[in-house]
């Protein structure tokens, strides 16, 4: 579309003039991807937009989480006709005030043929006001609005509250169509309301054929006209943020919306496709949809995070009505022949739903029989003394475990059986931070993007993600500060914006508050009620007690997993004879099994949940490249590296050390033939400089792998491959420890001279290649150790004694060959072949042949079949700890 038909437009925000000019389409919101940007905790992300479309202007709400409206009325979108249109963001009396004014569109007024199409719903402009009068209160809008009180009729909307099991005597309060407690903590936030269908109609395309109706409410997938020109489309930024914006700020909507098929269609993230997926774990050619004689199929086009129907990645798959295809965060159903959104009631069902989860390990109870749900826009605390199985229940919710009874639903589905399905919609925040300290929060979640979205994003793409996610956190400002500088709060409230990346809709967070002060606990409290009223299933498990009035349900645990109240916090004083929560626990905690048989007397027994149907084979979950995985790992290990100013100039001062305690060693002959004085000069200087390369590569990695456990752990739950994540470390490794052995020998050849004797190439880079391949394996001896052990703690002996063994045993210090039992047992040792190869380059037993170890050392021979079993054995020795420290990275733990 060119620039000269569309209209100008004057945008003015509480008075101030904000934009005048013609632009086909205009965003505002609260963060600064926005064409205007309004500052307000009323206002989402992205609230509303202005479009130019068919010859006149329209006013469209984005899916916003507190609404816009016309006077009254909450609307879906409207046009703006040729006067002054208002409309307020987020509140219909106290929202800022937008005002719309369009000028006359200087090419002629769309015909009939233009218009909607016969039977579409029309929208009714509102009386034209000369500019600066008091416009009108315009009328409802034809879209479908909010009713203000839904009548005795309506049926019940999904609130923020979840829901127990339902009491004896009446419906408890807490199901989904109960109302929420008042939050007297929760300042200047407006509660979520779940939104009603909302769409518009596409008038006829440039080839006359009429446009199908789109939902244009969160998550929602856009279908782009047949033939409509790439500069028609919206912005690609636009489009790729859309999904990010709608996951932080608004619901999951239950809307309607039916897409017919013609052909082959395409599906994906670009607007170039036929039918767009805004969302950033879509593909930007996702899927293509076929509809022959034969029936319909859907096609993955080698997608990163697959196309799913009913919960089983495919590549190809005929559909039949009734199946759920998912798209990233999308699902569409099957329906005679269309693809219907929000149809089905596993699509419908939002909301998160427990039903007699139980747990038992090896004859122990550890859960049993939990019954819980909890709706979009709700926050459940689980409490409980320590033993109750709080974590343990939060890790089945998350899928990470697998309850021995019961299940657990999501949005309708068995959270266990469509876990690739569902994996990207569930968050899971750990009681560690899942942070490296030394980086910045930009770098952190920098390469936290390119671990889990979609490779075809490109950084200016995952930056603009990293940038919403932080706004919506509130640590925006916080952007280029390390993570060690943050505050408690800020730190777990970065931990949080790790999983907000892709989206989440169900959060689920692990003692986030532990530790924290009391301010800072009222803080994250509060952030995570916000994150619940933009739409999300919130669960968090504390043993904070003080501000559960922001929660909307409870759920207290006894030892043992053993409920013993479920309910609003306001209910807690009548179900357990007081509100003291200290009595409470220790009740609970001395009375388990009484406390449990007074709830399950209080309430109804619940039917046992239908069991799933028989999964079918298990379809591994598709990850990201394994050369993309590895690269990643690899630059953030140099950046920690690099970031780390203490352990950088320990790795630079370590070789210059060694090297100089090299030089220590008496005698002025180096690598020629020693003096009758100094017969083991050479014998002795080959001891420090093996062992110092042992030691260097041991020292560099012993801490790695146990440090950043749980860093690891949450990144392989969502797709991180252990081969690639160790091989990363490995290359990252090697270069590090060859640098630092470079160094050390170029210290000792400074004033003890290079070797003479060789093989193929010089002496002086043989040596080297030798004692920095000793170095490499000694960094799998350090990888492997950390693997083995549960704290950094715990490193440090074994360190020590694997550094002293291999000392005594390398063959420098004493002779060894000859001396059975000793002799065999050196064969384990990386420093007995790493000397033995260095001995052979250097040609020791002629170099230093007075010296009494020479004499029955055949392993020093310089000679290259010596010097092959060297490096063959050390290799050998290297594979057996990469497979060793790739097991324990493979087995869960």
């Amino acid at each position: 579309m060119n620039s000269v038909d569309i209209a100008p437009i004057r945008v003015t925000v509480d008075g101030t003039v904000r934009h005048v000019g013609a632009k086909a389409r205009l965003t505002l919101g609260r963060t600064p991807e926005n064409d205007i940007v309004v500052n307000h905790h009323l206002v989402s992300r992205q609230h509303l937009s202005i479009e130019w479309r068919n010859g006149q202007w329209y006013i469209a709400d984005l899916g916003s989480t507190n609404g816009s409206f016309a006077g009254p009325t909450r609307l879906t979108e409207i046009p703006a006709g040729n006067g002054t249109q208002t409309v307020r963001l987020g509140d219909p009396n106290t929202g800022p005030l937008v005002e719309v004014v369009p000028a006359t569109a200087p090419s002629a007024a769309p015909t009939a043929t233009s218009g909607p199409p016969p039977g579409a719903v029309t929208l009714i402009p509102p009386v034209s006001q000369p500019l600066g009068a008091q416009p009108p209160q315009p009328g409802p809008p034809v879209s479908h609005p909010l009713p203000a009180q839904p009548g005795p009729s309506a049926p019940p909307q999904q609130g923020r509250a979840g829901s127990g099991p339902q009491p004896n005597q009446g419906q408890n309060p807490n199901q989904f169509g109960g109302q929420p407690q008042q939050r007297p903590f929760a300042p200047q936030q407006q509660p979520h309301q779940p939104q009603q269908p909302q769409s518009r109609q596409f008038g006829p395309g440039p080839s006359g054929g009429t446009m199908p109706t789109v939902d244009f409410g969160p998550r929602q997938p856009i279908v782009r006209p047949p033939n409509l020109p790439d500069s028609d489309a919206a912005p690609h930024l636009q489009s790729l943020l859309h999904n990010v914006g709608n996951a932080l700020t608004a619901p999951e909507q239950a809307g309607r919306q039916a897409i017919s098929l013609v052909g082959t269609q395409t599906i994906g993230r670009t607007p170039d496709n036929d039918i767009v997926v805004s969302d950033v774990l879509a593909s930007r050619h996702h899927a293509k949809v076929t509809k022959t004689s034969a029936g319909m199929f859907i096609d993955d086009l080698r997608s990163v995070n697959g196309t799913y129907v009913n919960g089983r990645r495919v590549a190809r798959q005929q559909l039949t009505d009734g199946d759920v295809v998912t798209i990233g965060n999308s699902d569409f159903v099957v329906s005679q022949g269309n693809l219907m959104r929000g149809q089905a009631q596993s699509v419908v069902a939002g909301g998160l739903e427990v039903h007699g989860v139980g747990l038992t390990v090896d004859g122990k109870e550890l859960l049993r029989n939990i019954n819980f749900s909890a709706a979009p826009g709700s926050l459940t605390a689980i409490i409980g003394p320590s033993g109750a199985g709080k974590s343990t229940a939060a890790k089945i919710i998350a899928g990470l475990s697998r309850p021995s009874a019961g299940v657990v639903q999501f949005e309708g589905r068995n959270v266990h059986a469509e876990y690739d399905a569902l994996a990207s919609r569930i968050g899971m925040v750990p009681q560690d931070d899942v942070l490296h300290r030394k980086l910045t929060l930009r770098q952190a979640l920098g390469y936290a993007a390119q671990l889990r979205l979609p490779p075809d994003m490109n950084k200016a793409d995952r930056s603009q993600v990293v940038a919403g996610v932080l706004a919506e956190l509130q640590l925006l400002d916080h952007l280029d500060t390390r993570v060690d500088k943050l505050s408690g709060g800020q730190r777990k409230r970065a931990s949080v914006a790790m999983e907000l990346l892709t989206g989440p809709s169900l959060l689920i967070l692990d003692e986030p508050t532990s530790g924290l002060d009391p301010a800072l606990d009222r803080q994250v409290m509060n952030t995570l009620r916000r994150l619940a009223d933009a739409g999300r299933v919130v669960i968090v498990v504390t043993h904070s007690l003080s501000y559960l009035s922001l929660c909307d349900e409870v759920l207290l645990l006894a030892p043992g997993g053993k409920t013993a109240f479920c309910g609003a916090p306001n209910q807690v004083g009548s179900a357990m004879g007081t509100t003291d929560w200290a009595e409470i626990f220790a009740y609970v905690a001395e009375q388990p099994d009484a406390a449990h048989a007074r709830y399950t007397s209080r309430f109804a027994s619940q039917p046992a949940p239908p069991p799933p149907p028989t999964p079918g084979p298990v379809v591994k979950a598709k990850q990201s490249g394994f050369l993309r995985q590895l690269s990643t790992v690899a630059r953030r290990q140099v950046r920690l590296i690099f970031a780390d100013t203490g352990y950088l100039a320990f790795l630079v001062l370590l070789p210059i050390v060694l090297g100089a305690l090299s030089l220590v060693i008496p005698g002025s002959a180096g690598y020629q033939p020693n003096n009758v004085d100094e017969p083991a000069e050479t014998v002795q200087m080959l001891v420090v400089l093996v062992i110092g390369a042992a030691f260097m590569g041991t020292a560099l990695s012993v801490r790695d792998l146990v440090g950043e456990r749980p860093i690891y752990e949450r990144e392989r739950a969502v797709g991180l491959r252990p081969a690639a994540y160790l091989w990363a470390k490995v290359v990252v490794f090697f270069v590090a420890v060859a640098l630092q052995t470079a160094l050390m020998l170029a210290i000792n050849f400074v004033r003890k001279g290079t070797p003479t004797a060789h093989f193929f190439l010089p002496g002086w880079l043989e040596l080297f290649a030798i004692v920095a391949w000793l170095g490499c394996v000694s960094t799998l001896v350090g990888l492997a150790i950390s693997a083995a052990v549960r704290s950094t703690e715990q490193t440090m002996p074994p360190l020590v004694i694997v550094i002293m063994v291999q000392f005594v045993f390398s063959g420098g210090l004493f002779a060894l060959a000859g001396r059975p039992g000793l002799e065999q047992l050196s064969w384990i040792f990386p420093s007995r072949w790493g000397y033995a190869g260095a001995a052979a380059v250097v040609d020791l037993r002629e170099v230093s042949q007075d010296a009494q170890s020479v004499k029955v050392e055949k392993l020093w021979t310089h000679d290259l079949m010596y010097l092959g079993v060297s490096y063959g054995v050390l290799a050998l020795m290297g594979l057996v700890l990469f497979v060793f420290t790739w097991r324990r990275l493979v087995i869960k733990k």
